[in-house]
């Protein structure tokens, strides 16, 4: 199986709406007007990398308290 990850926008054609396929990702999967594709939906709420690295850190700075707040060890 092919897959080439690729964040796209929604766009409005008429009264549906579309993903786009880049040049590029259609020419790397050796696809054309008319060919089918599987397609997997989901939306995107990922957390960028910065806040990610930085609640990382959080959590390893405070994990003794976080694991008391969980009810963890009280010794």
């Amino acid at each position: 199986m092919n897959e080439i990850k690729s964040q796209r926008k929604i766009i409005q054609v008429g009264n549906s709406l579309a993903v786009t396929i880049p040049a590029n990702v259609a020419h790397k999967l050796k696809v054309d007007k008319g060919d089918m594709l599987d397609v997997a939906f989901r939306k995107n709420n990922q957390l960028d990398d910065e806040f990610e690295a930085g609640l990382d850190a959080a959590m390893a700075q405070y994990a003794g308290a976080l694991e008391l707040l969980n009810g963890g060890d009280q010794a």
